[in-house]
């Protein structure tokens, strides 16, 4: 599990599968990234079908000119609404489902092996930490504690952790 985490993040190894490996232990080996990971697939293969694609048989090229294609026919907004931390691994090139990754890779007309996907990437990493966070066994100080020693929360994404921690709290 921790190895797609791994790939999909870009972290570094052999860090992050040993802090993961400690978050998991955190919460009785729940398989909090085991979950998480088929959530991500889930969310990926369902806005390839509303897109029309095949999930079996897209390549990685395609996926992409289908989401730069959705910017342009605006319909990524409510197609992207709820994929914020879903990224997809095809071959070795990270594919972001984060509308605003997508509608900057249209905008700046990035080719497909120059595309970013730093705000999904972004999202994926607070997702990650909120689950661990949210988990009934963990421990919130012990949690942010491992997730900061494995790059999960650099201090470039300070900003948006703080306002994903208050909109969580007044829900």
């Amino acid at each position: 599990m921790a190895g797609y985490l791994q790939k999909l993040l870009g972290a570094q190894e052999p860090i992050f599968s040993n802090g993961l490996v400690k978050l998991e232990k955190t919460t009785g080996n729940s398989g909090v990234d085991a979950r998480l990971i088929a959530d991500i697939t889930e969310k990926a293969h369902e806005t390839m079908r509303r897109m029309g694609l095949d999930v079996r048989d897209t390549t990685g090229p395609e996926l992409y000119f289908a989401l730069i294609s959705s910017v342009r026919c605006g319909t990524s907004e409510p197609l992207l609404s709820s994929t914020d931390f879903v990224l997809f691994a095809a071959d070795d090139v990270i594919i972001s489902f984060n509308l605003i990754d997508v509608i900057e890779n249209a905008h700046h007309e990035l080719t497909y092996d120059k595309q970013i996907c730093s705000h999904g990437q972004r999202s994926l990493r607070g997702e990650l930490v909120m689950r661990y966070m949210d988990h009934a066994r963990t421990n919130v100080d012990t949690t942010r504690q491992i997730a900061s020693s494995i790059g999960l929360l650099p201090e470039s994404d300070t900003w948006y952790n703080n306002l994903n921690i208050s909109e969580n709290k007044q829900e």
